[in-house]
């Protein structure tokens, strides 16, 4: 890879295990060409996971994955190890710190759920790195232990999507007042973490959600249920593939900005129509909705709302302004310079480079490096399935929900925690269950008929 790729960056670990044999430990990888466009041209916010390999030697792969211009995922570095706990994030952290330049973490926002082994690297390799909790994990967390609370979700997504300290403490206000066990149980996981009213601005990122980093292990299903070197090199044509389409895509894109800005505009233009602009200061106006008052400053590119702050896209408020004030404002030039379609470009400008087969590899005269042990497995081998989801998940489209936490009622007095026949408040009449509809056939002879006849004539025929 030296050769074909100058500038990348491995580290293959071993230990010496049973026979003193060279075993394999752990693997890590990052490519020139990924790190550099990232540094050069990518906002600095990344997200990192892992997930479990399918293969009989078990292990986990760790990935950290960034965004490109249009908030799409692009891969940076990732790694094998055998286990997901404390040592192994210390050592891909501190990887990821050389590579990537983070140095103590400034100016940089990380995304990753709640593994406790993450938390302690984290504040151990990375102690001034702002550290989004991904919502969806903590949410799944509240689902297990709080699962009969049907406006739980709609209050949590509110306290989340709160995009400043009045909005959230107006959200928390209703959490509390709707349970307060749910709060305390909130409170306890710190939701600053994970709200958006806490969340710096210098990433122009709103989000509170790793899915990216759960998008692209995704990606790698198959890869991850083949032998390593296989599944390393199937990773890096993935990577070849998932940039050429980007690039492919980018020749029939003509606007200024990435589709992401255009799609927010949109969005926030169809809410601009109910707000009032008043002009104050150079610069500054105070903008009404809904009998609130935001103070927006088109120089500064700020607005109390802290939308346009967080996204670096102007929020309704601001849009209004530009409504207003025509002569003097244009959208296109309050939109910040990290959705640039020329930056888009860059970010797909070159690629991981070729790399020939394993037949043409040369031996590189060191020792044979052993593959890990192996578990014993008995019966036959089980097929690679997809990822079972918890009791506390949304089920898949297509499945049937779950019954796990379901409250049986009777349907003759409607009471919980029984049925009908087991009913003891006697003299409740029963109620009748509906007829169930049963399909109408037509008779065989009807459908021998329309077959021999052929389809009917609608019109008639011209001699």
């Amino acid at each position: 890879m030296d050769r074909t790729n100058p500038g990348s960056v491995t580290d293959l670990r071993t230990v010496i295990g049973p026979g003193e044999l060279e075993v394999f430990d752990r693997f890590y990888v990052c490519y020139a060409v990924l790190r550099d466009i990232w540094l050069a041209t990518c906002r600095p916010i990344f997200g990192i996971d892992g997930c479990f390999l399918k293969t009989t030697a078990k292990g986990q792969l760790l990935a950290a994955v960034g965004r490109d211009a249009n908030n799409q995922i692009y891969p940076l570095a990732w790694a094998v190890v055998h286990k997901e706990n404390t040592e192994t994030w210390v050592w891909f952290l501190q990887k990821l710190k050389t590579d990537l330049k983070l140095g103590n973490g400034d100016g940089f926002t990380l995304v990753s759920d709640r593994q406790k082994g993450l938390l302690i690297a984290v504040d151990e390799e990375l102690p001034n790195v702002e550290h989004r909790m991904c919502a969806r994990h903590i949410y799944g967390n509240l689902r297990k232990f709080y699962p009969n609370k049907p406006q739980m979700k709609k209050l949590f997504w509110s306290v989340v999507e709160s995009h400043n300290e009045a909005d959230y403490k107006a959200s928390m206000k209703e959490l509390e007042e709707y349970d307060k066990d749910v709060y305390e149980a909130f409170m306890a996981r710190n939701p600053e973490t994970c709200c958006r009213a806490f969340f710096t601005t210098t990433c122009c990122c709103e989000d509170a959600l790793n899915n990216n980093s759960e998008s692209y292990n995704k990606t790698l299903e198959k890869a991850r249920a083949m032998p390593l070197v296989e599944m390393l090199e199937t990773m890096r044509r993935l990577a070849m593939k998932r940039i050429n389409l980007r690039k492919n895509k980018l020749t029939k894109h003509k606007g200024k900005f990435s589709l992401k800005v255009s799609k927010m505009i949109e969005s926030e233009t169809r809410h601009r129509k109910y707000c009032k602009s008043l002009p104050g200061p150079t610069g500054e106006f105070e903008v009404s909705e809904n009998s609130m008052q935001y103070a927006v400053d088109m120089r500064a590119r700020t607005c109390s709302c802290r939308r346009w702050d967080l996204t670096g896209i102007p929020c309704r408020h601001a849009l209004r302004v530009v409504l207003d004030q025509k002569k003097t404002y244009k959208t296109d030039n309050l939109v910040s310079h990290w959705y640039l379609t020329s930056k888009w470009q860059q970010q797909y400008s070159d690629s991981i480079k070729p790399v020939k087969g394993i037949k043409f590899w040369k031996p590189s005269g060191e020792s044979t490096i052993q593959a890990p042990p192996r578990e014993k497995s008995k019966g036959r081998k089980k097929k690679a399935q997809q990822r079972i989801k918890g009791v506390n998940e949304s089920p898949t489209k297509g499945k049937k929900v779950t019954q796990h936490a379901r409250i049986m009622h009777c349907s003759r007095c409607g009471f919980p925690e029984h049925n009908c026949t087991k009913c003891p408040n006697v003299g409740v009449a029963c109620k009748p269950r509906p007829p169930k509809k049963q399909k109408t056939t037509r008779p065989q002879e009807e459908i021998a008929l329309d077959v021999c006849e052929g389809p009917t004539q609608t019109q008639p025929s011209h001699t």
